[in-house]
């Protein structure tokens, strides 16, 4: 026998029970539901879900038509078949233009059998299409909330409201909080505001139980979902007091329950709850809808949790930078005063060219170990804000003289030959000190990457802009890292086979950018590569 929910428009006991006597013939169990009047109708259309209404043609007050126009009206998709003693065919095809199914005499009743097959097939294959439709788009609409830049509160009470009522009557978010015994509800969506408000206040009153062999907290504990059909046959009860729990259902009407635990690398993150009123019932689609939202929810929150650690960690790590290089300039400077004292005093002391020469190179050590220091030190005052500026009016070609001179003793330790263009004097406003920064980092970087060869530096104008460029021809720049290599501690290269912090270049392009220039690299493999800090001119200088 197959069981199907019936709604019969019909002012005839007798032909009712004839069509019902039809129908068991035939092999089905239908639920009836007998109405005879429009306002019965829109009642019953209300409380309940039918898979089929059959009709008599004309009742005392309305006809078919009418009974047409409140499936209309309703928005119910319920196929409507009509059966008449006295139905001409001009009359029955009116009824089949306006959306009767089928239309034949109560005559002709061996008919009803297959008409009722026939309908609830192509009932179901419509509702599964139309139902796939609404799993597209919640889906599709929940992944865009879940990728918002929101809280993580609001993105899931925007889910919650997404699933009523189209997939539920209502629903609801519980996030895992040992304080409340494993589970705290963070979202609620329900259409009336009383039920809502109750549903909230048996949430407070009555804690989900935590050994409870059902409902959410089980399901957190488990991983496992949960599909309940009907709430009242449950033989366990999610709460403590489980006739507070009895009192609380029938309170609200639930009927059906689905839970569906919230996935994360280690465990569940919590659970997403749907439920239905009524007579209203949830099953495996519902089941499965709920579980996809709830796995996307987690893999979001999971993401999320990773962003919030990475971020700490971030914060941890420039502020221990901070620190760190704070505590080293005092010392470092003391030590940079002291050796250039005992240097400047080499010859009166009579030292020996040994010893002079060891503390030249200490001295350049302790130079290189202050430059990292202001490194980090500006790293760290650029992860709260930009980068400060003191302009003054200086000869930039000289300025590049005076790095180059001051590498000199690099240069031929590493074997490279430092050679400046020809100066012409190009003067601007900019801040001098960040401007050395940036040109020191560019040539110890070609340095570095260069030995043995010579480093060609060139200074002029390129429209508005002074330019400084400094070539090498040593390892080049792959093409895939030319903007990898300005990033903060971005490297091209292992940290073991050349060293250095990897924010040289980040602070060029930095200080660059903070006077309105740029810095740029051209890649180049066996022959190098160019390097560009772009500085703007003064108006006058640029006439």
């Amino acid at each position: 026998m197959t069981p199907f929910r019936l709604l019969l428009v019909e002012d005839s006991a007798n032909d009712a029970a004839l069509v019902t006597a039809e129908l068991v013939q035939a092999g089905y169990q239908p639920t009836t539901r007998r109405v005879e009047s429009l306002e019965s109708l829109r009642g019953a259309l209300a409380s309940d879900a039918w898979d089929l209404v059959l009709c008599d043609y004309r009742l005392p007050r309305f006809s078919a038509l009418d009974v047409l126009a409140v499936l209309q009206e309703v928005g119910r998709d319920v196929p409507l078949i009509v059966l008449s003693s006295l139905l001409s065919e001009e009359q029955a095809v009116t009824l089949m233009k306006a959306g009767a199914r089928d239309c034949f005499s109560k005559d002709r009743l061996a008919r009803l059998g297959p008409a009722v097959a026939r309908e609830l097939e192509e009932t179901r294959v419509r509702r599964e299409r139309a139902r796939a439709e609404v799993d597209r788009e919640i889906l599709a609409r929940a992944s865009e909330m879940l990728t918002a830049s929101l809280e993580q509160e609001a993105r899931l009470d925007q889910l919650v409201q997404l699933l009523v009522p189209k997939v539920a009557d209502w629903s609801a978010f519980f996030v895992q909080d040992l304080e409340r015994g494993g589970l705290r509800m963070v979202a609620l969506a329900h259409p009336d505001p009383a039920r809502r408000t109750l549903a909230m206040q048996l949430n407070q009153r009555y804690p989900l139980d935590p050994q409870a062999a059902g409902g959410p907290v089980n399901v957190l504990r488990t991983g496992l979902p949960e599909l309940v059909p009907d709430v009242r046959q449950r033989p366990h009860a999610p709460v403590a007091d489980a006739a507070a729990y009895l009192r609380g259902v029938e309170a609200l009407g639930l009927r059906s329950v689905v839970n569906a635990p919230l996935p994360g690398r280690e465990g569940a993150l919590g659970v997403l709850s749907l439920g239905t009123l009524g007579e209203r019932t949830l099953g495996p689609v519902d089941l499965a809808l709920a579980q996809e939202l709830a796995r996307r929810a987690g893999l979001a929150m999971e993401n999320a949790r990773l962003f919030q650690e990475a971020r700490e960690a971030v914060r941890l790590r420039d502020e221990f930078l901070t620190v760190a290089a704070h505590e080293l300039r005092t010392p470092l400077t003391t030590l940079r005063l002291q050796l250039g004292t005992l240097l400047q005093r080499s010859e009166s002391h009579h030292l020996e060219p040994e010893v002079v020469t060891r503390l030249e190179r200490s001295v350049r050590q302790v130079r290189r170990l202050g430059t990292l220091v202001e490194g980090l030190l500006d790293v760290s005052q650029l992860s709260s804000g930009e980068l400060s500026l003191m302009p003054e009016r200086f000869d930039l070609e000289e300025l590049v003289a005076e790095v180059l001179e001051r590498y000199q003793a690099e240069a031929r330790a590493a074997g490279c030959e430092l050679r400046q263009s020809a100066r012409q004097g190009l003067w601007g406003t900019w801040d001098r000190l960040r401007v050395d920064q940036a040109v020191a980092a560019l040539i110890s970087n070609a340095l570095k990457f260069g030995p043995g060869r010579p480093v060609e530096v060139d200074v002029g104008r390129a429209g508005g802009f002074a330019r400084i460029q400094v070539r090498d021809r040593g390892i080049g720049v792959p093409v895939d890292q030319v903007e990898r290599i300005f990033e903060r501690f971005g490297r091209a290269v292992s940290s073991h086979s050349y060293g250095g912090l990897g924010l040289g270049l980040y602070l060029t392009r930095r200080a660059a950018e903070a006077h309105g220039g740029r810095a740029w690299a051209e890649p180049g493999q066996a022959e190098g590569a160019r390097f560009t800090l772009e500085l703007p001119l003064e108006k006058e200088t640029r006439d």
